[in-house]
């Protein structure tokens, strides 16, 4: 037995195997995945079973004639074939075996594979024919490119929406020329095909089987429901890979001698007509530059114009029609750059101008770098001044902590300890300072201090204390010192608060936060390692004391 014989019956075998499986279970997924090669969806399986599993046996039978006409051997050599025949039945073969094997691939992927062998094998058929004329040939191969243009033109197309300027009816009408045009484009093959002699009337009859396949699927569309509709239409596309194989397999027999097939130049021109409407116009119609980005120009709404020294020169006049049109105003490109140009003349005399500097900096930068240097700096530039400014800021700050810092003195200079250290802290939007757990998650203290926070100078919560400075136009010295045992009592005299709370440290280190830009770091309050400490607080204006303690037991 043949290969195309044995192929053929093995499938059909398998298929009607998952046919009556299907029966036998109740679910039409087996035929489903051996006819269809894709797995079934939700619909499939609510549809009812026996026109599913019809469909589905119908598919199989074609799918098996399918695999014994792709599979059986090319005709009896009438004549040897050229070289062109030769590439156009591996290209026909190649798209046979592409539409076979189901494809994971992104779209813009599968378009380009698909046209890399359609195209060229439509080229080489137009050279191959015998018997059509040379204007024939050349309408055939007008109407072939149609499709193919508007498929690499949609997958190439950044939005899938319409363009703003073309009307659902203009879409229409590329869909309805495309549609005519391939139809055409099959029958011209087709006559082409029967003008030439070396096709049989099989593969003419299976040719024209395509046309017919269309309106089959949308019969039984309107009488079956999804399952059933979906194996009919893989059915009806098994018709072209046929065609597709026996043009290839018959490509080697005698062509007939004939006058040439001639076309009138009309049809010529209606098929260029029908491409330059697939095609459209080079850029789409537009009255300005605008933000929008359906209109295809790169304009992006901004706060602020574009710096002129970050823009290419040939890119200065697009940036500023972008940054000056609005999009519900239809003013045309000249006028906007002429208006520009005046305001730049005006600015240029020295008399008022509306327009932003920063924007005619685009047109005339020449001119308003006179006035505003600053604007012809690029941002790299602009960039660098900000952070000189503000590295300048930061060592003035650190300069005047220094110089807080001298002024500071220890309020209770007789009670020394090896672990204390005085720095100033300004109080610059009424923020707290606080002392914390080194290693603690302090954030749910924090919260539960700023709901019950009453204008204390000491607010004290799990892991967590705040002291809040009444608010003031001076820095403030604070003096934190870390005691193994409760001080002596301290005369409240010359203080205007002395309050004490209970702080706990369960990592044994209590850090107090670095204060404003001061470069003083103090030690580790937590002289008892982890536990309860006693934190006491002598408040006066200017000057913060702060002792802290384990607590008794």
């Amino acid at each position: 037995m043949r290969l195309h014989r044995l192929a053929a019956s093995a499938y059909f075998a398998v298929a009607l195997g998952a046919v009556v499986l299907g029966l036998v279970i109740g679910s039409a997924t087996p035929a489903w995945l051996v006819t269809m090669w894709y797995p079934p969806g939700a619909a499939v399986e609510e549809a009812p079973l026996l026109p599913v599993l019809g469909g589905l046996l119908l598919l199989g039978l074609v799918n098996a004639w399918m695999f014994w006409e792709v599979l059986s051997r090319p005709a009896p050599a009438g004549m040897p074939m050229g070289r062109a025949a030769a590439w156009l039945r591996v290209l026909l073969y190649a798209d046979v075996v592409w539409l076979l094997i189901p494809s994971f691939l992104p779209d813009l992927v599968e378009t380009v594979i698909s046209l890399a062998l359609w195209v060229p094998a439509l080229v080489l058929l137009t050279v191959v024919v015998n018997g059509s004329g040379r204007f024939f040939r050349l309408a055939l191969l007008l109407f072939g490119l149609v499709e193919p243009v508007r498929a690499v033109m949609d997958a190439l197309a950044d939005d899938p929406q319409p363009l703003i300027f073309v009307t659902p009816l203009q879409r229409a009408m590329e869909i309805m020329v495309t549609v005519v045009a391939a139809f055409v484009m099959m029958v011209m093959v087709l006559l082409a095909q029967r003008r030439d002699g070396r096709w049989s009337r099989g593969t003419l009859l299976v040719g024209v089987g395509t046309f017919a396949s269309a309106f089959l699927v949308d019969l039984v569309d309107a009488l079956t429901r999804s399952g059933t509709i979906e194996s009919i239409a893989e059915a009806m596309d098994v018709l072209y890979l046929v065609w597709l194989a026996r043009t290839a397999r018959e490509l080697n027999r005698e062509p007939r001698r004939a006058a040439p097939l001639r076309v009138p130049t009309a049809v010529t021109a209606v098929a260029a007509v029908a491409l330059l409407m697939v095609v459209g116009p080079e850029y789409a119609p537009r009255l300005t530059y605008t933000w929008r980005g359906e209109e295809g120009m790169d304009c992006r709404l901004s706060w602020a114009p574009p710096r002129v020294a970050d823009i290419p020169v040939h890119e200065r006049d697009r940036a500023y029609l972008c940054s000056v049109s609005k999009p519900d105003r239809e003013v045309s490109d000249q006028e906007l750059i002429g208006k520009g140009k005046a305001a730049c003349a005006r600015f240029a005399d020295g008399q008022p101008v509306r327009a932003r500097p920063a924007l005619l900096a685009l047109l005339c930068p020449e001119v308003i770098g006179r006035r505003h240097p600053e604007l012809l700096l690029s941002s790299a530039q602009v960039e660098r001044q900000r952070a000189e400014e503000r590295s300048r800021l930061r060592e003035q700050l650190r300069r005047e902590a220094r110089e807080e810092d001298a002024r500071c003195r220890d309020p209770w200079p007789a009670l020394r300890t090896r672990f204390q250290a005085t720095a100033s802290y300004y109080d610059w939007d009424g923020q707290p300072y606080g002392i914390h757990d080194a290693e603690a998650d302090t954030s749910r203290d924090a919260e539960r201090i700023w709901d019950a926070y009453q204008a204390e100078s000491l607010a004290v919560s799990g892991q967590l204390a705040l002291v809040f400075t009444p608010a003031q136009d001076w820095a403030t010295c604070v003096t934190a010192k870390a005691l193994r045992s409760a001080p002596p009592p301290l005369t409240r005299r010359g203080w205007d608060k002395v309050v004490e709370a209970d702080i706990v440290s369960g990592s044994g280190r209590l850090v107090m936060q670095t204060l404003s830009a001061s470069r003083v770091r103090f030690p580790d309050l937590a002289r008892g390692g982890p536990g309860r400490y006693r934190l006491r607080l002598y408040t006066r204006p200017g000057v913060d004391l702060i002792l802290v303690y384990p607590a008794r037991r």
